[in-house]
C-alpha cells in the first residue's frame, strides 16, 4: 500500500509543468548544442547550415506530432545541383549508395538535380535527446562520408562504379 504523506501548513504543492512539445524539445537540443538556426513554428521546421570536411550543407529538421506518434525528419541538401548531363550517373551512384545503407538514404530530383540525405526517427513516445541526435548525426555523418564521392560523380566525371570505393576511409600510412 503506498504511504500517503500529510501537506506541511504553508506548503503548496507545484503544478506540474504541462510536458514540452517536440518542436520545443527540438528547439531545446539545438540551443543546447550551440547551433544557429532559423525556426518556423508554424510550419514545424527549423532550418541551419553546417560546415563538413568537404563542403556545406542545408539542413532541414521537419517537426511533426500528433497524440499518438512523434517525427523528426532531417534532410541535409547539397549547396549544388548535378547538371543534367550527370543526372544518370548520380543516379546510379545513389542506388549503390543507397543499397548499402541500413539508416537512411540519398534522394535526388530528376527536375533540378538537387541531392538531399534522408533520415527519420518516429515513435509513439516522447522523443529524447538521444533520437533527435540520432537522426541529426547519422545524417551529417552520411552526408560527410559521400559528399566527395558524389561530386566526383556528378562533376569530376568518376564512374558510378567507383562511389563507394572513393568515400571508402582511407588506412592511415604507418611507418616501420
Amino acid at each position: 500500500m503506498a504511504r500517503q504523506q500529510k501537506q506541511a501548513a504553508g506548503e503548496s504543492i507545484a503544478a506540474a509543468a504541462p510536458p514540452k512539445s517536440l518542436f520545443e524539445r527540438v528547439a531545446g537540443y539545438l540551443d543546447a548544442n550551440d547551433w544557429n538556426y532559423t525556426a518556423d513554428e508554424e510550419k514545424g521546421y527549423f532550418s541551419a547550415s553546417c560546415r563538413l570536411k568537404d563542403g556545406s550543407v542545408r539542413i532541414i529538421l521537419d517537426v511533426a506530432e500528433a497524440e499518438d506518434w512523434r517525427r523528426v525528419l532531417v534532410y541535409s541538401t547539397f549547396p549544388v545541383y548535378v547538371p543534367q548531363q550527370r543526372r544518370a550517373a548520380a543516379v546510379e551512384g545513389i542506388a549503390r549508395i543507397n543499397y548499402t545503407m541500413i539508416y537512411g538514404n540519398f534522394e535526388i530530383d530528376l527536375s533540378d538535380g538537387e541531392v538531399r540525405v534522408r533520415t527519420v526517427v518516429e515513435a509513439v513516445e516522447p522523443l529524447g535527446d538521444a533520437m533527435i541526435e540520432r537522426a541529426l548525426g547519422a545524417n551529417l555523418d552520411i552526408a560527410g562520408r559521400y559528399y566527395a564521392a558524389l561530386l566526383a560523380v556528378a562533376f569530376g566525371g568518376a564512374s558510378p562504379e567507383s562511389v563507394l570505393e572513393l568515400a571508402a576511409p582511407r588506412e592511415a600510412a604507418t611507418v616501420q
